[in-house]
């Protein structure tokens, strides 16, 4: 419904990522770099009065497990701002360096 495109990765970066010409570690350089010309308060604040009384959603067309800015972005508002966010229908899930992967809960009974 609603796009934030100063969120999303520019094109060279993007396309030099989808041809392999960068790792995924200077995919996270460079994307958190831009992330930091953002002011994430600014950022939630302005995504907060484009939705209005909706919830925000971080939307993009990557896989849920696979690596993705939308993870990074994330992270980022989580650090900048302390708001949490989960993922929808994945609550026991945590993000972790642009991926989703299953939070791993230590018992005092191992398996």
């Amino acid at each position: 419904m609603f796009e934030y495109k100063a969120l999303a990765p520019n094109f060279r970066l993007l396309d030099n990522f989808k041809k392999k010409k960068i790792s995924e570690e200077k995919f996270i350089i460079e994307y958190n770099n831009m992330l930091l010309e953002l002011n994430a308060n600014n950022v939630l604040e302005h995504i907060n009065s484009l939705t209005g009384s909706t919830e925000p959603v971080l939307m993009c067309n990557c896989a849920k497990t696979k690596f993705c800015h939308r993870h990074l972005v994330a992270e980022w508002l989580e650090s900048n701002t302390g708001i949490i966010i989960k993922e929808l229908n994945y609550p026991d899930y945590i993000r972790k360096k642009g991926y989703l992967v299953k939070e791993k809960n230590p018992s005092l009974f191992p398996e």
